[in-house]
């Protein structure tokens, strides 16, 4: 009785992230070809767009990458504990729970991806490659961090783990 209740929610979350696996592989390879554009715009094609840009310019938009990758962590989170009731001792809803789940790390890969496109503009805007890629580097690992495993979401769901 007890496998066969385990199976049928593992099928059920496993259902769930399949799709939202393949939305975060596509972004998961955006930010890999942001890093991979910084690299060709600068080094290859030699493109700076430093003359004349005040240097607050690039620092700005690197801390607003910045920003976006740790804001991601945080909405995620926040987004994750809608699902779960107030009330101590209520359990929690697998189908809420996998709504929150699907939204939180959506939302959590789109900061992560735009961040990456900031980091772009960082690299062209300071002419150094370094810290376009770095900004990219940061993002694309925070995104492993978050990668939605059934393992993840089951967890979540008994209770096992704090969003």
């Amino acid at each position: 009785m007890f496998q066969t209740e385990t199976r049928e929610r593992e099928q059920q979350i496993a259902e769930r992230i399949e799709p939202l696996r393949t939305v975060c592989g596509v972004l998961a390879v955006g930010v890999g070809t942001a890093a991979v554009a910084a690299w060709m715009l600068v080094e290859g094609r030699g493109l700076r767009w430093n003359q004349g840009i005040p240097d607050a310019v690039p620092l700005s938009l690197t801390v607003c990458a910045m920003i976006l990758i740790l804001l991601s962590s945080r909405l995620r989170s926040m987004l994750l504990r809608r699902a779960f009731p107030r009330t101590p001792g209520v359990e929690v809803r697998l189908e809420a729970l996998l709504d929150a789940y699907r939204k939180a790390t959506l939302v959590s890969f789109a900061l992560l991806a735009a961040a990456a496109v900031l980091a772009v503009l960082v690299a062209l805007f300071s002419g150094t490659v370094f810290y376009g890629i770095f900004l990219c580097l940061a993002a694309g690992f925070a995104m492993f961090t978050r990668w939605p495993s059934i393992h993840d979401a089951d967890r979540l769901a008994r209770g096992r783990r704090a969003p």
